[in-house]
């Protein structure tokens, strides 16, 4: 039978209700699997652990001193905070940032060079020297709203950190 004869003989509706009701499942089925894959945010602390925690890595949410949520991670045995603030409840945080703290108390210099070459450089990282430059601290702003971020975006701006993490301590550790 010829695509015209079905036509007339009706087959052409059957056919059409037949690639809707395929649109309809195969939009359904697209639709359900970008609801799986959740954003993150930092109104929802507990998204980014299980983000971190769905690609692989290791994330653990603890309390500051004034009870906003910080969630611990490592990368290339960096470990790394992502530091909540601006928290209503202590929940549902509006700024959030990676922070890496480093001992620089024997390699005051070193420290302080590494900090000026990364803050003088295009980078999203920063260094500030506490203590008399005993102590650094490297940061980079992570913005979300309510909606937040993809997890893959979460993971590849904490890859970014880590890198910088990696070249800070390169440039203290050289000899």
């Amino acid at each position: 039978m010829t695509l015209a004869n079905l036509r007339k003989a009706g087959g052409g509706f059957r056919m059409t209700k037949i690639w809707r009701a395929a649109l309809a499942c195969a939009a359904l089925a697209f639709c359900t699997g970008q609801a799986n894959a959740a954003n993150v945010t930092s109104f929802n602390p507990e998204s980014i652990v299980l983000g971190l925690q769905s690609s692989g890595y290791k994330a653990i949410l603890k309390k500051s001193d004034d009870g906003d949520p910080i969630i611990e991670t490592s990368s290339d045995g960096n470990v790394i905070q992502i530091v909540l603030n601006d928290c209503e409840n202590h929940k549902s945080c509006r700024t959030s940032e990676f922070v890496g703290v480093w001992d620089c108390a024997t390699v005051i210099e070193k420290c302080k060079q590494a900090a000026l070459e990364i803050n003088n450089a295009e980078s999203p990282v920063h260094v500030i020297l506490n203590n008399g430059g005993k102590t650094a601290l490297t940061y980079s702003y992570l913005l979300f709203d309510e909606v937040g971020i993809s997890e893959s975006l979460l993971i590849k701006n904490l890859v970014t950190f880590n890198y910088y993490n990696n070249q800070f301590n390169v440039a203290v550790s050289k000899k």
